[in-house]
């Protein structure tokens, strides 16, 4: 890196949901120079957010939490709780240890990620917004900047965190490798409910034959949901369970195909989060999984930075972590899903 260019860093980290935010944080506890690069917009603390899209987080993500500096912004932004997931009929607690009862959170995603960032921002970590990567600026095989309409920045390594805009993977012309086929996902929030068809306490997880529902009750009257098929005839309907129950706000559809790049990193650049690596929701652990590799990609970062000399050794262990990593969640989910009577997840 050039000390003498005022737009050089020691890490610029592209994105800023959770994989993004957890990097940061983790290169600014180790004293790196750090600029986060999003094209969010800042929030605004005098205007309150539209209800987002809910997201079910194990207790297990308040963990990882603490160790980005960030400890209770799940709770700012919990809507409901959940003790136990009731798959096909079959209820499991989450856990319970010396303090009793494991809790689940059903939060609001958009409060979430705006808490996660204002923690960032009080770790002095400068955040460039409503800003666009245009391209990636190369030295031979190294990426050593991005081009902004701002103008260029550079930095001795890059963190892409771009979520499903895969930012790097996709300018850069990375391999994807896939793992289902396409996958419809979508969800909303059902709302008026008067008397609920099922314990609120317990988030449901509802197989079909080519689909699936997840339910996360969101007392005293809502009741957010998530729904996937293999077949792409499907209307992006709520459950039957709400079909006489209003839907608040938007639905929300994507293609959750399950798929990762191959590698997630090369000189001078390192993926994480869905940047790196998408499954299904079904997963339960979408934010954990972001969090993880987003502390885990910027270890690797450090590692890089101060034993330059090994970065080549730091990228393959970061890339076979990861990629063993993604791999047996998919060997698990796929699993998961015969058992539950799916079929149709094999390509």
């Amino acid at each position: 890196m050039n000390n003498q260019n005022a737009n050089a860093y020691d890490v610029i980290v592209i994105g800023s949901g959770p994989a993004g935010t957890a990097a940061a944080s983790i290169c600014r506890k180790k004293g790196l120079h750090v600029i986060v690069v999003t094209q969010d917009s800042e929030p605004d603390e005098s205007r309150p957010l539209s209800q987002g899209p809910l997201e079910s987080i194990h207790p297990g993500v308040s963990s990882l939490l603490e160790k980005i500096g960030a400890q209770g912004v799940e709770q700012l932004a919990a809507r409901a709780t959940y003790i136990g997931i009731n798959a096909n009929g079959n209820y499991t607690e989450l856990g319970r240890d010396e303090n009793g009862i494991w809790e689940g959170l059903h939060i609001d995603r958009q409060i979430f990620n705006a808490q996660l960032l204002r923690k960032t921002m009080e770790q002095d970590v400068p955040i460039l917004f409503n800003e666009t990567v245009e391209e990636f600026i190369q030295d031979a095989e190294r990426i050593t900047g991005i081009k902004t309409k701002s103008g260029d920045l550079y930095a001795t390594c890059i963190l892409d965190a771009s979520g499903k805009k895969a930012i790097a993977g996709k300018k850069l012309t990375f391999h994807r490798k896939f793992f289902s086929p396409p996958l419809l996902c979508w969800t909303g929030i059902s709302g008026g409910i008067t008397t609920y068809p099922f314990d609120p306490q317990a988030a449901y997880f509802i197989p079909g034959e080519d689909e699936w529902t997840w339910l996360a009750p969101q007392p005293p009257d809502r009741c957010a949901w998530t729904r996937l098929s293999m077949k792409g005839d499907r209307s992006l309907d709520p459950p039957d369970l709400l079909k006489d129950y209003p839907v608040i706000g938007e639905v929300y559809a994507d293609n959750m195909r399950w798929r990762v790049f191959q590698p997630v990193c090369k000189e001078g650049i390192v993926l994480c989060g869905d940047a790196a690596g998408i499954l299904d929701p079904a997963a339960g652990q979408g934010i954990f999984n972001a969090l993880w590799s987003g502390m885990y990609a910027a270890n690797a970062v450090i590692a890089c930075i101060q034993d330059p000399a090994y970065e080549a050794f730091h990228l393959a262990r970061y890339n076979q972590l990861y990629t063993e990593h993604f791999e047996s969640k998919v060997k698990q989910l796929r699993e998961y899903y015969i058992a539950q009577g799916l079929s149709g997840l094999t390509i």
